[in-house]
């Protein structure tokens, strides 16, 4: 067991953000809120969300040993840019 990388996504604005927590909703990631964190089968993330800066940091902190960092983070980085891309003008 042992996390990851964190991973942060900068000039994310307030609607983008919502979007991401329903998107992310959608996939069975339990985001609520600008930081917490949330642990579903085996693996836990934390996130931080700051409105004023626009950086949202999201971060496996616990995972199963089986389950490779490249897997977790290239999985974070599709939702969080696919949310992203759809908000865009």
């Amino acid at each position: 067991m042992g996390g990851c990388a964190a991973q942060t996504f900068n000039g994310v604005t307030q609607d983008q953000f919502e979007a991401l927590l329903q998107k992310a909703a959608a996939n069975g990631v339990n985001i609520s809120g600008n930081s917490g964190s949330d642990s579903q089968k085996g693996i836990t993330i934390s996130w931080n969300y700051d409105p004023d800066a626009q950086t949202f940091t999201l971060e496996c902190t616990d995972k199963p040993f089986l389950i490779p960092c490249g897997i977790i983070n290239t999985q974070i980085q599709n939702l969080v840019t696919g949310a992203l891309q759809g908000m865009q003008p």
